[in-house]
């Protein structure tokens, strides 16, 4: 199918004039989770991951993605005429450099992609005399006869009982940011910001519970909301007030700011396309390219987000224990696979109150399958789970007052011998994080290495990030803070709710990750310093630990969050799972 496409695609690009073009894995507003409709990469080229870019010329075409997809990418593609690379601008650069000669032209919707994400590319193609060429329509979208039409579900107020604070008072602490930078509006670039600052929710966009959505914020606290007509409703009316005015075409946003004789708006270019800035340059206004203020303040929680995050956990933790508790015995009647392991947590999870959905894609991997870090299992790649081996497991739901996401890696039978070194390993990186002590104005790159340091001692290591944002009742990947190797700049602070996840791979035959959320809260004893606290509530599997690795002080908090784990959820599960639970959290 994917030859065919191709042949597709570079006749639409003929058509249109350009000799090469960019397809990333992207939506207008950027989101990681697209619909349907904006699946292009997929579409094009079978591979589904979360991440990636493929570039497509007149005679070759390359699919681009990070560590975390490489053997994912490498199944997906199999045969077709697709050359994978690693994800990286440079290693972009060179390729396009090998395809393309001076006086032609790589064509790119503006829509997909950020004016920062763009800038080597166009730099490096300008020295060979190749131009970046903005293009109308999309080639893809032109062949693409069977698209789906984009989503417009109804958007939905999200009551102050979960947010902790009304719309007004967010708008009015943001104004104060505008006017500190002597800005007059802000633009507000993707759903989960005018989720955050207007609080509704939506079903737009797969396991994100977002209405699609831009906006502008005005310094007098004032503002315009785009949402498509669908969307809008007699309740979401009533909860908005009357300082915010709903248009249903994304023009009138323009139309409004021009209007308004706005001089000078702040907009993020890292997460705003390139197409927005195109169209606020054309009304002749100062652009004021800044961090969104927005992500920053739906960083740090506030006393009732974090409130409604411990209790989602907790139910979202009994739904976990009861499913890792079934697993052996359905394991053992020899009809159970990944998929099967998939609805049967999905089934735990919705007996539980205020489910409304997972939080992203389950992932399900058993032995070899559990060493493809972002794995999706698949009819086709569904592997029977033996009581043997090693699985892996990550997923979490959304809730309305909060989102979780938890991986857990089980034994369930005799196991490769460098499993149990390896797991332990991996869970000394683990506390390492969740026992840290740390200043005021630290940031995630600056602790990552702990999480890798017993790793490191024998000469291994995990091709991902050790941490992730997490929002409430909003992305399960939520910026601007992370844990990883990757220079951020960007401080823990009080409120954030952060993920906890080494891991280890071994290609072929089992993957390792040991997940907890937790939140950055004041030391109590130490005024200027920060420390973590867990949301997650689940065993760690005692099996897989060799305790002669662990230090008396990493012994000794494992024995207290299992002694946590025990007390909070056992009152929340069947008398079953509650014997269960009592032998996976005895003190080692």
């Amino acid at each position: 199918m994917s030859r065919e496409r191709l042949k597709a695609l570079r006749e639409e690009l003929q058509r249109q004039g350009v000799d090469a073009f960019l397809v990333p894995r992207a939506d207008e507003y950027q989101n990681e989770s697209v619909p349907a409709a904006d699946e292009r990469l997929p579409w094009l080229t079978g591979f589904t991951g979360s991440a990636g870019m493929a570039a497509v010329g007149s005679r070759e075409a390359a699919l681009f993605v990070d560590g975390r997809y490489t053997l994912q990418a490498q199944q997906q593609l199999g045969d077709q005429p697709i050359e994978l690379m690693s994800l990286s601008q440079v290693a972009i650069i060179e390729w396009l450099c090998s395809q393309l000669d001076a006086g032609q032209s790589l064509g790119y919707d503006p829509r997909l992609h950020t004016e920062p994400g763009l800038a080597l590319i166009k730099k490096r193609l300008a020295e060979r005399d190749i131009q970046l060429q903005p293009m109308e329509q999309s080639p893809v979208d032109a062949i693409w006869n069977d698209r789906p039409a984009s989503p417009c579900g109804p958007a939905r107020p999200h009551p102050f009982i979960f947010t902790g604070e009304h719309s007004k008072e967010k708008r009015q602490r943001i104004v104060r940011r505008l006017v500190e930078k002597r800005a007059d509006a802000l633009w507000l670039p993707n759903p989960e910001s005018c989720a955050w600052l207007f609080n509704i929710r939506g079903e737009d966009i797969p396991h994100l519970p977002v209405a699609l959505a831009n906006a502008v914020l005005y310094r007098d606290g004032s503002a315009t909301l785009y949402l498509g007509e669908g969307a809008v409703g007699d309740a979401l009316i009533e909860h908005l007030d009357k300082d915010v005015s709903l248009v249903v075409a994304k023009g009138e946003l323009f139309e409004n700011i021009k209007r308004r004789h706005v001089n000078k708006i702040w907009i993020d270019p890292l997460i705003s396309n390139s197409w927005t800035l195109q169209q606020l340059r054309a009304l002749d206004i100062e652009l004021m390219l800044e961090g969104d203020p927005v992500t920053e303040a739906k960083a740090c929680k506030n006393a009732i987000e974090l409130a409604g995050s411990q209790a989602a956990h907790e139910r979202d933790g009994a739904a976990v224990c009861e499913f890792l508790a079934e697993i052996p015995e359905q394991v053992a009647t020899g009809h159970f696979d990944e998929l099967s392991a998939v609805k049967l947590l999905r089934s735990k999870r919705e007996a539980r109150e205020g489910f409304q959905g997972n939080s992203f894609e389950t992932i399900s991997g058993y032995g070899p399958n559990g060493a493809i870090v972002h794995y999706r299992v698949s009819p086709e790649s569904s592997l029977a789970m033996k009581p043997e081996g090693v699985y892996l497991c990550d997923s979490g739901g959304q809730y309305p007052d909060g989102t979780t996401d938890i991986t857990r890696t089980v034994a369930l039978g005799e196991f490769p011998p460098s499993a149990k070194e390896n797991f332990t390993r991996v869970l000394k990186g683990h506390i390492a994080i969740a026992t840290l002590r740390f200043p005021r104005g630290t940031c995630g790159e600056q602790i990552d290495a702990l999480a890798r340091r017993s790793l490191w001692e024998v000469g291994l290591d995990y091709a991902h990030g050790t941490g992730h944002g997490v929002g409430s009742f909003l992305s399960v990947h939520e910026g601007p803070q992370r844990i990883g190797k990757a220079v951020t700049g960007v401080a823990l602070q009080p409120g954030m709710i952060v993920s906890n996840e080494p891991g280890f791979y071994l290609t072929g035959q089992y993957g390792i990750r040991i997940e907890n959320l937790v939140f950055v809260k004041k030391s109590e004893n130490y005024p200027d310093f920060l420390e973590f606290e867990e949301l997650t509530l689940a065993p760690i599997d005692r099996n897989l630990i060799d305790v002669a690795l662990l230090t008396e002080t990493e012994r000794e908090w494992l024995n207290r969050y299992h002694q946590r784990v025990r007390d909070v959820i056992t009152p929340l599960v069947t008398e079953k799972t509650a014997e269960w639970l009592k032998l996976a959290t005895e003190a080692l």
